[in-house]
């Protein structure tokens, strides 16, 4: 049989098959505490106190699970049972974190799921609609920008 070449989605899908997930949401937590540190200081993430929140990137097989300790974000077991759920894709999670689209564009267009507890999850919508503009370092921007262009 010849060799075929993996697809690049199933390439993409790797990390997400192959490493623990509380490894991602741990990576994914670091990043969230720098970014949100202003935020975290100000006690705008509060309502995560205790709260599981789950953020799944659906086409990369990714499986996030953060909740709120000591004012930092950090991994929540894996199998804990999210008080909230938002899925997705990765194209539309990017575009979030770039403010191309705004959260109720993407929640009414059916483009993000929100599962659980609505009020937590108007919070953290309402949260995201707070953050400003140019919340990625420059590094990640351009990255995040690279990889949006290769999705669309």
């Amino acid at each position: 049989m010849p060799f075929s070449p993996p697809s690049p989605g199933t390439l993409l899908t790797l990390p997400g098959r192959l490493l623990p997930g509380r490894l991602h949401s741990r990576g994914l937590s670091l990043i969230l505490n720098r970014v949100l540190d202003d935020s975290l200081a100000a006690g705008d993430l509060d309502f995560l106190q205790n709260r599981v929140l789950q953020i799944e990137v659906m086409d990369l097989a990714l499986d996030y699970r953060l909740t709120l300790m000591n004012d930092r974000l950090t991994a929540a077991p894996a199998n804990s049972t999210p008080d909230v759920r938002f899925g997705g894709r990765a194209r539309e999670f990017l575009l979030l974190a770039l403010n191309r689209e705004d959260p109720d564009t993407l929640f009414f267009q059916r483009r993000l799921q929100l599962e659980g507890d609505t009020e937590l999850g108007l919070e953290i919508k309402n949260l995201l609609y707070s953050l400003e503009n140019d919340l990625l370092p420059d590094p990640v921007q351009r990255v995040a920008e690279r990889v949006l262009a290769l999705m669309s």
